[in-house]
């Protein structure tokens, strides 16, 4: 080697590298996604469900849709692992990826979210991340312990007709607000009739906004008669809400727990 070269060589030496990422992880379920990056994973996500939108990982290539998910887009990334939520679809998704060789892991299998702190600590541990998981994981069960029991009666409707009864994220975001759920007699999303409406007596009503066409908007859902006639109807406690902060448990429910005691206040 010349002494030119040498002194080249060594000069590239000092030269910082970028540290390899030990992972290549694909998230194939928005809460999954939100996880990673809260416990500094972001770095390491190769691969995100379309409406994982955290600016952390957007440059990550998209892989579809948790609702209608394929295993050739995942298995194209080349990941080390493969993380979802009991959210991604179709229900056979696990078992495909691990049938063409992928690590795959399901966490947060329950709907209301009962399990999302021992989903937050499994996805921790299968990363390397346990005690930032496990940190994430308390913060996230102080945060769902109500502040007080307001004793509200809450309906949480998705497009004015159908309203989350009881096993639904909704019915765990009006607990965790203090309040009570006017469609607890329901299992489930269901569409309630007039008489149901009225019987459940709802102090405070939130609409998905992004169904605003559906329901006709505030003022004219508030003027039907079976809305009309209820605690909410007739104080003017009826309000719209990004659907995604009742349709799912995520990071942000201790937020807008918060925020949902303070409307029905």
């Amino acid at each position: 080697m010349s002494p030119k070269a040498a002194l080249a060589f060594a000069a590239l030496a000092l030269v910082p590298v970028p540290a390899q990422a030990t992972e290549r992880l694909v998230a194939l379920t928005p809460d999954a996604a939100e996880i990673l990056v809260a416990l500094g994973a972001a770095g390491e996500v190769v691969g995100r469900e379309r409406t994982a939108l955290d600016p952390a990982i957007k440059n990550a290539p998209v892989i579809g849709f948790s609702r209608s998910l394929a295993v050739e887009p995942v298995l194209a990334l080349k990941p080390t692992l493969v993380i979802g939520s009991a959210a991604a679809q179709p229900a056979g998704i696990y078992g495909q990826l691990k049938r063409v060789g992928l690590n795959a892991l399901k966490i947060n299998q329950r709907e209301d979210g009962a399990d999302f702190a021992d989903g937050i600590i499994k996805l921790g541990r299968a990363i390397g991340r346990e005690d930032a998981a496990r940190a994430a994981a308390r913060r996230f069960e102080a945060g769902m312990k109500p502040a007080s029991l307001t004793g509200r009666r809450i309906l949480l409707s998705y497009d004015g007709k159908m309203v989350a009864g009881r096993g639904t994220p909704g019915d765990t975001l009006i607990r965790a607000a203090g309040g009570i759920n006017a469609a607890a007699s329901v299992d489930g999303f269901k569409t309630l009739n007039r008489e149901a409406w009225i019987a459940a007596r709802p102090e405070l009503i939130v609409l998905a906004e992004h169904n605003r066409a559906v329901y006709g908007g505030l003022a004219a859902f508030s003027a039907r008669p079976e809305v009309a006639a209820t605690p909410a109807g007739r104080s003017g406690k009826v309000v719209e809400w990004p659907a995604g902060r009742f349709l799912r448990v995520s990071l942000d429910s201790p937020a807008d727990a918060k925020a949902l005691a303070g409307l029905a206040r």
